[in-house]
C-alpha cells in the first residue's frame, strides 16, 4: 500500500481507502483556531422551536433508518437536508454507507445538494446561513433505547469538516444523554454546539421521540472564521 493512502473503516467490517492530503499552513492555522475553542461551545443563534415542530409534521412517514444492522436492534431515524448528488431525503445520509456504496471515500463536503427537507425547513435557515458552505446535514431521531455507541469522527489529520449539533426536542436531562469523554453535557434546546467530535463521545434516548440536527461543515478559512465570529461568549 503506498504511504499516502489512508485505510478507513467502513460498515460491516469493510475498509475504504483515500489519499491523504498534504497539510499546508492553512490547514495547520484553520485548525489551531478550533484547538482555542472548548470541546461544546454554544452559538449565538437559537432555532424557534415552535416553527420547527410546524414544519417537520409534513415528514412525520418519512423518516429513514439510519445504520441498520442486521445483528442488533438501535431505534434510530434519520432525514436528510443535504446529501449527495442524485439523492433525497429519503436516502440514508450515513457516510461509511456512502464510502461502501462507491468503493472510495467519499468527502463529507460532497453532500452539498439541499434537499425537500432543507427547502420546507426555514426555522433552520438562520443557522444553516451562517456558513458559506455546507456538507452532509442530517436530522436524527432516536426512539427509546437508540443510541450511538462511544466513537470519534473524522479521527485522521487533515479533517476534512467540523461539527455543529441543535437539540430539537425530547433532549431534556432525563430524555437523552450526550457524553462527552466521561461529562454528561447540559443541553438547552434550540441552542445549536461546537462540538469537537474527534474526542470519544456517545448518546442514547430514554423517550420516543429525541431530535437532533448534525451540520458536518466543510474544513474551509472561510467557515472556521465564521464559526468563531458566531461562539457565544461568557456563557
Amino acid at each position: 500500500m503506498a504511504d499516502n493512502v489512508i485505510v478507513k473503516p467502513g460498515v460491516s467490517g469493510q475498509t475504504v481507502k483515500f489519499n491523504a492530503k498534504e497539510v499546508d499552513c492553512e490547514t495547520i492555522a484553520n485548525e489551531l483556531a478550533l484547538l482555542s475553542l472548548g470541546d461544546w461551545e454554544p452559538l449565538k443563534v437559537n432555532i424557534d422551536l415552535g416553527k420547527y415542530h410546524k414544519e417537520i409534521k409534513e415528514f412525520d412517514n418519512e423518516w429513514v433508518d439510519y445504520l441498520p444492522r442486521t445483528d442488533k436492534t438501535n431505534n434510530r431515524k434519520a432525514l436528510s437536508l443535504l446529501n449527495l448528488p442524485g439523492k433525497t431525503h429519503k436516502d440514508n445520509p450515513s457516510l461509511a454507507q456512502s464510502c461502501v456504496e462507491q468503493d472510495r471515500y467519499v468527502n463529507e463536503a460532497e453532500f452539498n445538494v439541499p434537499t425537500m427537507v432543507y427547502n420546507k425547513l426555514e426555522s433552520l435557515h438562520p443557522l444553516l446561513n451562517i456558513f458559506p458552505t455546507l456538507g452532509r446535514t442530517f436530522l436524527v431521531k432516536c426512539g427509546t433505547g437508540g443510541y450511538f455507541f462511544p466513537h470519534r469522527d473524522h479521527p485522521t489529520m487533515p479533517r476534512d469538516s467540523f461539527r455543529i449539533a441543535v437539540f430539537l426536542s425530547g433532549c431534556g436531562p432525563m430524555e437523552f444523554d450526550w457524553i462527552h469523554g466521561n461529562e454528561k453535557m447540559l443541553i438547552e434546546p434550540g441552542r445549536p454546539y461546537y462540538v469537537n467530535t474527534k474526542k470519544v463521545h456517545r448518546t442514547i434516548s430514554w423517550n420516543d421521540n429525541s431530535t437532533h440536527l448534525i451540520i458536518n461543515v466543510p474544513f474551509t478559512s472561510e467557515n472556521v472564521s465564521a464559526l468563531i465570529a458566531n461562539i457565544q461568549h461568557g456563557h
